[in-house]
């Protein structure tokens, strides 16, 4: 039990730390491509833009707990984590103004949900790789270990 809140806690705060850099870097991409006019509302409303972007990385980071566990399967731990981080980001980012919304122009704004779902994919995608590339560097690692050892009992 104590071993799963430390996990917990441990995933929350990966979850801020992701949100908040996140949160930096698009504000740094636009305050680089010109978007000042943008920026503005975020700079007038910094809190509750800040805190939006802590829910939402803890939303879609701490969610990713799911996959240390054995159950359920993993394509169910994806639709898991796809819809809470999901079902957190649209509504907080209609909310703070990140994603404007016109409930009289039905096609756009759903055009604007599957671009943020094909953005969650990216991100989803990229740490993906990311960590099969370190498990195979580790399981590697470790059959090297295990010939080692048993070279050495030979």
């Amino acid at each position: 039990m104590k071993h799963t809140v430390k996990l917990v806690i441990t995933y929350i705060l990966y979850g801020i730390s992701f949100g908040c850099t996140f949160f930096v870097i698009m504000c740094l991409a636009y305050f680089v491509g010109g978007g000042e006019d943008f920026l503005m509302p975020i700079c007038k409303d910094f809190a509750r833009q800040s805190i939006g972007a802590m829910i939402v990385g803890i939303a879609c980071g701490s969610t990713s707990i799911v996959y240390q566990f054995d159950h359920p399967s993993g394509f169910l731990k994806i639709i898991i984590h796809f819809f809470v981080g999901m079902g957190v980001f649209y509504p907080v980012a209609i909310y703070l103004g990140w994603i404007p919304f016109y409930p009289d122009r039905v096609l756009l704004t759903a055009l604007q949900f599957l671009f943020s779902c094909g953005i969650f994919l990216i991100i989803w995608l990229c740490f993906y790789l990311f960590n099969r590339n370190e498990a195979k560097k580790i399981n590697k690692r470790l059959r090297e270990l295990e010939q080692d050892h048993t070279a050495d009992n030979s």
